[in-house]
């Protein structure tokens, strides 16, 4: 088992890395400081699959638990409405650990609630899907949608600890794993190219989910995260650098009320056309750019999007959390395994990527 401790100013945890966690997870909670008073919280797809295992594991130890609809509509306040009444139920209180058991919509609903029940209960991440397991279980970013704005309402909190069971993506299927592969080759892209390039070397033996490339990826893409994190917690400087891909991504993603494009999808596709943006100011060559394009096209293939659709896109980029003082902020690729953050892109320069799509 591989342990990577993150060390944060006010609180540190530690993430635990292996093949088979789940059938130790009595052992691990209690190295993380929990023994009893646990509420679960998952969604239905992944309890029918994990659910009976920690309860068998856990036995008296926990009180309840929550059953969420899978999806991105499940990450609303209605739900949390309804995870706080069940909580209430089971006799919840400030001594209450939470347990997210599932993907990134209920790892960030459940951090959310940790946060705001009882002004803050711990909470541990058991991801179970790869974007999870790569991204969204660590640094503390909690929250839920809200009128179609993607994590417009959260919080800075930190888990207890994360655990993960990389024995958890067999029940995905390959768009799932694609999913994930998204933010992986993000890491590569802002800051390790070396990276980026043995992911597209090794493409075929991660989608066959190779247990040793699995782990490579989780560790690499975990420690690249993890000293970003640690350098700037709250998002106030070199953080920022996460966001590649997710300012027009965001957008993307809110097509169709969030049904069209999984997140590292949209994270895909935003990559693409803020790395044409990129070209379009310069600040990389073109035979980067195709490198990047035609990397990415191997996960998602890229789209032309209709006048409706680049309309509603440019609404959503126009509220992004991200901005800054009425502008759009974008992170944009500067060289290979290289970003920046620019407040200063023409609007227009990113009404037209979205018209005209990404060229080669």
């Amino acid at each position: 088992m591989d342990v990577l401790s993150v060390d944060l100013k006010d609180r540190g945890y530690n993430i635990y890395i292996d093949k088979g966690l789940l059938r130790n997870i009595d052992d691990i909670l209690l190295e993380c400081g929990i023994d009893d008073n646990i509420f679960i919280i998952s969604d239905r797809n992944v309890a029918k699959h994990y659910l009976d295992i920690l309860l068998s594991k856990l036995n008296t130890k926990v009180t309840g638990y929550c059953i969420l609809e899978p999806g991105e509509q499940s990450k609303s306040i209605d739900t949390a409405k309804k995870v706080y009444e069940k909580m209430l139920e089971a006799g919840c209180n400030r001594k209450t650990t939470l347990i997210s058991l599932g993907g990134g919509v209920v790892g960030d609903l459940t951090g959310f609630v940790a946060a705001t029940f009882m002004r803050g209960i711990d909470f541990v991440q058991i991801p179970t899907t790869l974007l999870s397991q790569v991204d969204s279980s660590i640094g503390g970013k909690v929250g839920v949608n809200f009128k179609n704005y993607k994590n417009i309402i959260g919080s800075f909190y930190q888990p207890k600890g994360v655990i993960i069971d990389t024995e958890t993506l067999k029940t995905l299927d390959e768009r799932e794993i694609i999913n994930g592969l998204g933010e992986v080759f993000k890491y590569g892209l802002i800051m390790d190219y070396d990276f980026f390039l043995w992911l597209n070397d090794n493409l075929n033996s991660i989608l066959k989910l190779e247990n040793n490339y699995i782990m490579n990826i989780v560790k690499k893409s975990l420690n690249i995260k993890k000293i970003i994190v640690q350098k700037d917690e709250k998002e106030s400087n070199i953080r920022k650098v996460l966001n590649f891909g997710h300012t027009i991504g965001h957008g993307i993603e809110t097509l169709d009320d969030f049904n069209t494009f999984k997140h590292g999808e949209a994270v895909v596709l935003g990559m693409m056309l803020e790395s044409l943006i990129s070209t379009e100011m310069r600040l990389i060559d073109r035979k980067y750019y195709i490198e990047i394009i035609d990397s990415l096209s191997r996960l998602v293939s890229p789209v032309k999007f209709s006048a409706f659709e680049q309309k509603q896109i440019m609404n959503a980029i126009k509220h992004d959390k991200k901005n800054e003082k009425g502008k759009i902020v974008l992170v944009l690729p500067i060289g290979k395994g290289r970003v920046n953050i620019y407040n200063n892109v023409d609007e227009k320069l990113i009404e037209k990527s979205l018209k005209d799509g990404v060229v080669i």
